[in-house]
């Protein structure tokens, strides 16, 4: 009893957990909720006093089986025993009378129920029972409560009576169909069968979307979209009387999971499953289940399509066949997937919810772009790669669950997925590519796997909801803005082992701390740049660089821990911050610098002078042993910014670090005396220091930072500290090449004097010296690399010496004496030359012959030369820099030596004459650079011996080139030959990877050689137009495609593999199983730029050829399928193409030929375009089909005659062809056209539809008035019938050049040409009676209007703007010219206005200036201005 809580005789809960319950006595009411959720209870007997139950009382005891309701119970109340999935059947007493709404609802199992006395049933009282077979009912049965009681309940066979009188039927369709039932019964039939809209036997529409459903036996048909986008449908059971499931039936039942057939002989069309890519379970007759498996296991007899389909069967001679319906619906859905072997290629349909079948390894790149339907998507476990942009700006994307087994995460995989939520990497992914999450704006929370090694450039771009990102310790690399914008990021830690951050990797984030661990020496710049709410960040031991502007406009910034292994500092790294102005006011005071002159001869007392405190100086002293250890960096020993400085600087020798860009633009400075202590001075350290002259350089410093001194115009000297003597030069080699024993020609042997104390640099960074015109003297006898443009200006500099091999940058000395010239030879050429490097070369012409000893040419040494004519590069040279000879449009030869090891990046790119291309054969290995041959479009041949990889865009766009023998190749980089399509000879046979694009576009190539292991990447030989045979020459013939690498290839007809060739004679030979699959995916492949319906209509065309062979067996081609594809030049139709869609060619190079060698464009009797043609035109006999617009825009057609009756003439064919006045039909009846008023006629078809397009254009309403005009015609002639130009009609129509009118027109509306900026004429206006207001305003190019006899009205401004016009006659009749009628027509000069004038408006022709004469009529009254700036005077008329 201490279960039963019991009060007043109303049970009112249960807590207990027995199976078996007894009900105590002395209860009367089961009170609302009193057993509800009680799982555990399987049976419960009732005391007999009980006399109501409630609301709820039994609602979700889901194992109750068995209850017994005792005579006395007068009601039940709603929900009494909803959900008691387990309750069979139940029987109640005489006494009750009355059942609650959903009394039994979701009582699955349901199968008998007597209620002998019940009298009133509320709604849905046994709603969706499926299981329920006998109903007992009283007669006295309110008929009137039964609607939506016992819908759902499909399988009732028997409904008695009470007095025992009993009905049974086979299945209540055929039940509903009788006429003899008794109304109740009738009506508990029509109750059954209200979740269905029936029309006989066939089902329209099933009403409700609830989880289980069971089509009651009887119906034989399900009509079109039957379930059509009912999502919480999870199974269909299918009645055995069943015969068809028509079009759509299930479409977009994204949950549907199973599907049961009790008959398999059932007709099932196309896409009556189409997108239930949940459905994996087939039950048909006899218990066999069928799980569709995706990709898996291969199924007998299937020839028609190449899908896969796992029966749950094992493999063996005694396999059963599998039925065709399941065939079909496994078809039906795979066919939203292009799929190429386990490739997935794209997504065809428009689910929310997407399930990937299982087998697909990896989705292709943008295989679901652009798709803004789905918002979940379940990948299987199956899928090991996702390629790029696979599913960008999928707007409503929420949620995706990767698999473990994920590898690779392509470029841009998710980028712009706004609604995104949540992301968890697999443990496999260890790169992040670029873009991957760009712009996944609602993206909360991602998890990054522990091994991940690499987070690409804008990565997390935008993704402003981030809040937490945990960087793995396995992380080197972070990219360019990977976190930039990421708003809602509080903070973040780099670890130690990443080696580079690309510039603005966390700007304008919402950081508050960052710690980072990084050494910080391969970091770009603007790292955590503009991030305005971070006040702390910490650098923690092991950070040995700031990179430039690390926390630049980092405002709050107070912050800055700073590590004891910090060895250099970038340009600005804390501009804007609160730390730097804190240690501006704390430290910039003798702390670091005395400003103050030094002498030059200052007395030596073993201590340089400059370093010598003077008396009552303190300078502080270097760091303690203890600090040293103590693991951080003094405050001191880094000199951050000089810009309160001036005069002479000395800085204190505490300092070890001066940090880029420390005296940036400081105009102040005159003299820098640097420590010996100073162990780094950074990039742009006193760039644009435009007043200082002398600087003291430590002698640890070797290494000269980039822009270092740049733009310091009056720099004389940077000198060690010392006596300031001139001594000759120690040690500097005399002017002589390598493999010289005398100096070089030019080259003077005398060795000038310098500064004993000049620094002797290793290295000189880009632009360190740039324009520093005053510097005379440098020493680089020991420097290594000169960069870019770094002594570039120093006009000034004497000439000096650099060391053998030393690597020098573009322009590093121009406009400088310091190389040595050398002179040719023959004389004719003069090269300057540094070392063993030639510098510059760009006014030589003609045959050169470059001198022994070079060992290397400077980057753009020669670039735009255009009079060298050919080159022979000495045996000494072993390097060529980036641009060597870059745009020598004339060198025609250029001669090898065989010592050649690297050639720089575009070296010889855009030498357009260039031919061949040949290395010595004895080349051992020769590196050469990305787009060293790109653009030379009259190379023809390149011998590449010793080279193993072909270098990004090597020879992009030699579209000469005609063979490339290369055997030690072994791979060929990205867009290498892309664009050579005189390419024939290339050898494949040793190539272990071909890269994307590499071969894009080679249309001469006809056969390729694979070997066994190639790797052929995206797009690799794309659009090879005239690629025919492929032969797999390995013994295993197995080589790894990737998406669309053979696309556009639409030639290949023939595949080599294991010795037997392969031949594709039709396009239904992509699917026969009796081709092994290796040989289907290269035909595949080949074929994907296709999308192609049921095997035989061609929808749309993705690629870009210039060479298109449709396969055989292709029988329509859809609208517009290669319209705008302008390089299309050639085109290949099979026979059995019949049926070519609307403007399918339009805008090819193809179409445009055909049209050029006869007006009508035909092929296979299709003719495509006859808008070319003139006059009368002839439809030849042999056309049995006209195209969609294939005359459309036709202007000069007038009359079209059809000779053969079988000719076919698609929509639009007309379209436009508004000069057309006659057709003749076959059978030599003429219909003539006589205007607008035609389309309203009784005509024959053809001629109604040739009236009806050809004057499609003009959109006129009831009264002929013309609203608007389509179809931007040039040249336009307005339709007979046509009363009145209406308002706006032709407003800003920009491409209207001339207008003709009927005679019917008898007004030109308000604003009806205003802003046709390009109207010059308007003629044959001889009816227009009146102009309406700004009709012409702003017509800027119109020059002649043909004004009516008839004319009496003109509007306001009609013509203002109209700055073209030259003349204008206005008729007898009209009586004013209103305001601005002719306001700034610049250009009228002749004017002549009728007698009939009275009135001339207010600037009407204001500004005219270009009268030359003016009559006024006598009486007319000349408002003000009307004539304001015109500078010929008004006289009167006669």
């Amino acid at each position: 009893m201490e279960d039963f809580r019991i009060r007043d005789g109303v049970l009112e809960a249960y807590t207990g957990r027995e199976e078996f319950l007894n009900v105590p006595d002395g209860i009367h009411t089961i009170g609302e909720g009193a057993f509800k959720g009680c799982v555990s209870v399987k049976r419960i007997v009732l005391p007999g006093g009980l006399r109501r139950i409630e609301e709820g009382a039994f609602k979700g005891c889901r194992r109750l089986e068995e209850v017994e309701i005792p005579q006395g119970v007068t009601g039940l109340g709603a929900y009494a025993f909803h959900r008691c999935h387990e309750l069979k059947r139940v029987v109640l007493p005489g006494s009750a009378e009355e059942l609650g709404a959903c009394a039994f609802l979701y009582c699955d199992s349901l199968k008998e129920i007597r209620m002998p006395g019940v009298k009133k049933l509320g709604n849905q009282a046994f709603l969706n029972d499926m299981q329920l077979e006998r109903i007992q009912i009283s007669r006295e049965l309110d008929e009137d409560c039964i609607c939506e009681v016992f819908t759902g309940c499909g399988r009732v066979r028997e409904i008695s009576f009470a007095d025992g009188e009993c009905w049974t039927m086979s299945n209540v369709v055929e039940a509903a169909e009788q006429k003899e039932l008794p109304p109740l019964v009738r009506r508990i039939v029509l109750d059954i069968l209200k979740t269905m809209d029936l029309d006989g036997r066939c089902m329209n529409r099933y009403l409700l979307n609830i989880k289980h459903v069971e089509v009651p036996e009887g119906i034989e048909r399900l009509g079109r979209s039957c379930f059509f986008d009912m999502r919480g449908i999870l199974s269909v059971k299918l009645p055995a009387s069943l015969k068809e499931i028509g079009s759509r039936a299930f479409r977009n039942c994204i949950g549907l999971e199973r599907v049961s057939f009790e008959n398999t002989d059932v007709a099932i069309h196309e896409d009556a499953f189409r997108n239930c890519t949940a459905l994996k379970k087939i039950r048909v007759p006899g218990g066999t289940e069928y799980t569709l498996a995706g990709l898996k296991g291969l199924s007998d007899g299937e020839a028609d399509t190449g899908k896969e389909l796992d029966s749950g069967k094992e493999e063996g001679s005694g396999k059963e066949e599998v039925p065709e319906l399941v065939r079909r619906i496994q078809r039906q859905l795979l066919g939203n997937f292009r799929i190429s072997g386990t490739l997935l290629l794209k997504y065809l349909g428009e689910e929310s919810r997407v399930v990937v079948p299982e087998g697909i390894t990896r989705i292709a790149e943008e295989a679901f772009a652009g798709n803004e339907a789905i918002n979940r998507v379940i990948l299987p476990d199956s899928v090991q790669e996702i390629g790029e942009e696979a599913f960008r700006d999928c707007l409503l994307l929420q949620t995706i669950v990767l698999p473990d087994g994920l590898r690779r995460l392509g470029a841009g995989a998710f980028e712009n997925c706004v609604k995104l939520l949540r992301i968890q990497l697999p443990p496999g992914i260890a790169d992040i590519e670029d873009r991957t999450f760009r712009r996944c704006r609602a993206l909360q929370e991602i998890e990054l796997p522990a091994g991940l090694r690499t987070i690409g450039e804008s990565s997390f771009y935008g993704c402003r909801s981030l809040k937490k990102a945990e960087l793995p310790d396995s992380l080197t690399h972070v990219g360019k803005m990977a976190f930039y914008r990421c708003s809602s990021l509080k903070e973040i830690r780099l670890p130690a082992g990443t080696q580079t951050v690309g510039s603005l990797a966390f700007a304008e984030s919402g950081l508050k701390k960052a710690a980072m661990s990084a050494a910080g020496g391969h970091c770009g710049t603007d790292i955590f740049a503009g991030c305005e709410k971070l006040k702390t960040l910490v650098l923690e031991e092991g950070v040995r660089h700031i990179p430039d502007k690390l926390a630049f406009g980092c405002a709050a910034l107070e912050r800055v821990s700073l590590p004891g292994t910090l060895e250099s500092a970038g340009r600005h790294p804390w501009e804007g911050t609160v730390f730097l102005r804190d240690w501006l006011e704390r430290y910039a005071g003798e702390d670091y610098f005395q400003a103050e002159a030094v002498a030059e001869g200052a007395p030596e007392t073993g201590k340089h002078p400059e370093y010598q405190n003077e008396p009552g100086e303190d300078f502080p002293e270097p760091l303690s042993r203890a600090e040293e250890k103590s693991g951080k960096a003094s405050a001191n020993e880094i000199f951050w910014d000089g810009r309160n400085c001036s005069g002479a600087v000395r800085i204190s020798g505490q300092v070890r670090i001066i940090a880029g860009g420390a005296f940036y633009g400081n105009a102040g400075v005159t003299e820098i005396y640097l420590p010996e202590s100073v162990s780094f001075i950074g990039p742009a350290a006193f760039k644009g220091c435009s007043n200082l002259r002398k600087v003291i350089w430590p002698s640890g410093v070797r290494n000269l930072q980039a822009e270092t001194f740049s733009w310091c115009a009056k720099l004389e000297e940077v000198r060690l500290a010392g006596t300031g003597k001139k001594t000759p030069a120690a040690g500097l080699p005399s002017a002589q090449l390598p493999g010289k024993e005398t100096p070089a020609a030019g080259i003077s042997s005398a060795s000038p004097l310098v500064r004993s104390a000049l620094p002797s640099w290793l290295t000189a960074g880009e632009r360190c010296f740039y324009r520093c015109g005053s510097l005379r003297q440098i020493c680089l006898k020991d420097a290594e690399e000169i960069g870019r443009e770094a002594f570039a200006g120093c006009t000034a500099l004497e000439k000096g010496r650099v060391r053998a091999g030393v690597r020098i940058g573009d322009r590093a000395f121009e406009d400088t004496d310091f190389p040595d010239r050398i002179v040719s030879e023959n004389g004719e050429a003069e090269f300057l030359v540094a070392g063993d490097v030639l510098v510059s070369g760009k006014n030589c012409r003609g045959e050169l012959c470059l001198p022994e000893g070079i060992a290397g040419i400077a980057s753009f040494a020669f670039s735009g030369n255009a009079g060298i004519t050919g080159v022979k590069l000495p045996g000494s040279l072993r390097w060529t820099g980036e641009g060597a000879f870059f745009g020598c449009a004339g060198l025609v030869h250029i001669r090898f030596p065989e010592g050649l090891r690297r050639l720089g990046a575009r070296t010889f790119e855009k030498c357009s004459s260039l031919s061949e291309a040949e290395f010595p054969e004895n080349t051992k290995t020769l590196q050469i650079g990305a787009r060293a041959f790109a653009g030379c479009v009259s190379l023809k041949r390149a011998v590449l011996p010793g080279v193993s990889i072909l270098g990004e865009r090597l020879f992009a766009g030699c579209t000469g080139l005609e063979e490339c023998i290369c055997e030690t190749a072994r791979a060929v980089q990205p867009y290498c030959f892309s664009g050579c399509e005189k390419l024939e000879k290339i050898s494949f046979r040793n190539l272990f990877v071909v890269r994307a694009h590499a071969f894009e576009g080679c249309d001469s190539l006809k056969q390729a050689e694979f070997r066994d292991g190639l790797c052929l990447r995206e797009h690799a030989l794309e659009d090879c137009g005239r690629l025919e045979t492929v032969i797999l020459s390995g013994e295993r013939g197995e080589i790894r495609l990737l998406e669309y690498a053979l696309s556009g290839c639409t030639s290949l007809r023939c595949v080599v593999y294991r010795g037997t060739e392969w031949r594709m004679n039709s396009y239904r030979d992509l699917f026969s199983d009796r081709m092994p699959e290796a040989v289907k995916l290269l035909f595949h492949s080949a074929f994907s730029c296709f999308e192609v319906e049921q095997e035989e209509t061609l929808c749309s065309y993705r690629g870009c050829g210039r060479i298109v062979k449709i396969p055989s067996g292709i029988r329509r081609i859809k609208a517009e399928v290669f319209r705008n594809l302008p390089q299309l030049r050639e085109v290949e139709l099979p026979e059995s193409v019949e049926h070519i869609g609307a403007r399918a060619f339009h805008g090819t190079a193809w179409l445009e030929g055909l049209c050029r060698n006869s007006p009508m464009a035909a092929v296979n009797g299709m003719l495509l375009d006859g808008s070319r043609c003139r006059g009368e035109v002839t439809v030849p006999p042999d056309i049995r089909l006209v195209c969609g617009w294939a005359f459309a825009n036709g202007l000069g057609i007038e009359k079209i005659r059809f000779v053969s009756e079988r000719v076919k003439v698609e929509e639009y064919a007309f379209r436009n062809c508004i000069s057309l006045k006659e057709i003749a039909l076959p059978g030599g009846c003429c219909v003539r056209f006589s205007g607008i008023g035609d389309r309203e006629k009784e005509l024959p078809v053809l001629a109604k539809q040739a009236v009806t397009e050809s004057l499609n254009c003009f959109k006129t309403d009831g009264n002929g008035v013309l609203r608007a005009c389509t179809g931007n015609i040039p040249v336009l002639r307005l339709a007979h019938g046509i009363t009145a130009v209406g308002d706006g009609a032709f407003q800003e129509g920009n491409l209207l050049t001339e207008i003709w009118f009927p005679d019917t027109v008898r007004r030109i509306g308000k604003s009806a040409f205003m802003g046709c900026k390009w109207l010059r004429e308007v003629r044959q206006a001889q009816n227009v009676e009146e102009i309406g207001a700004l009709a012409f305003s702003g017509c800027g190019s119109l020059e002649r209007v043909e004004l009516s006899e008839r004319l009496h009205q003109i509007g306001g401004r009609a013509f203002e703007n109209c700055t073209s016009l030259k003349e204008i006659r206005i008729p007898e009749g009209v009586e004013e010219i209103p305001e601005r009628a002719f306001f700034r027509c610049f250009s009228l000069k002749v004017l002549v206005l009728p007698s009939t004038v009275r009135k001339i408006g207010r600037e009407a022709f204001g500004f005219c200036r270009g009268l030359e004469e003016i009559r006024i009529p006598e009486g007319a009254i000349l408002e003000e201005r009307a004539f304001a700036g015109v500078e010929t005077k008004a006289v009167p008329g006669r």
